[in-house]
């Protein structure tokens, strides 16, 4: 009885994030006023620490760092996203309900795309917005990442639980 509780309020919890999480992001995607990221690559002091990479052979990290800076706004959605699919994963994964556990992934790539997609067509409406697809598969990127490292670590945490009651952990 007290662990059917303790599941309860560990899914409200959840739950109430998820939805906490959406609303987040939609006060995200109605400010027109967005951040604007100044030249901050193009200063020289900048240039030179990634210049240090490339002294090594490491001018990947150069590309990647300019790549990732000039295109901030998708990893922005990326990481927001990341964050939106772990929340919904685990409200599923602490459900009492055996069919939102077993589909966990379907659901939250159908709920988080679709919220994706719902708030591309919001930021249409918003001025200085715009919604685009690039966007939009940041976001389904930032979902399938939080797919992959969600369930590893809840299985990792149930390797390291198990070892813990058998003793074999120190």
């Amino acid at each position: 009885m007290v662990k059917y509780l303790r599941l309860i309020n560990i899914f409200k919890f959840f739950l109430m994030s998820s939805i906490l999480y959406a609303i987040f992001i939609f006060y995200l995607s109605s400010l027109s006023d967005v951040s604007k990221h100044i030249d901050f690559i193009e200063k020289q002091y900048i240039l030179d620490i990634l210049s240090f990479f490339e002294g090594f052979g490491l001018g990947i990290i150069t590309e990647i760092s300019i790549y990732a800076y000039s295109n901030y706004d998708k990893l922005l959605h990326f990481f927001l996203y990341t964050g939106f699919g772990i929340v919904l994963y685990l409200t599923m994964h602490f459900s009492r309900n055996a069919k939102l556990q077993k589909y966990a992934v379907l659901l939250v790539l159908i709920i988080g795309v679709s919220y994706a997609i719902t708030d591309e067509i919001h930021q249409t409406y918003v001025p200085g917005r715009s919604g685009t697809i690039a966007d939009l598969m940041a976001d389904t990127a930032g979902l399938v990442f939080s797919l992959i490292i969600t369930p590893g670590l809840i299985y990792i945490k149930k390797l390291i639980e198990g070892r813990i009651h058998r003793g074999q952990a120190q």
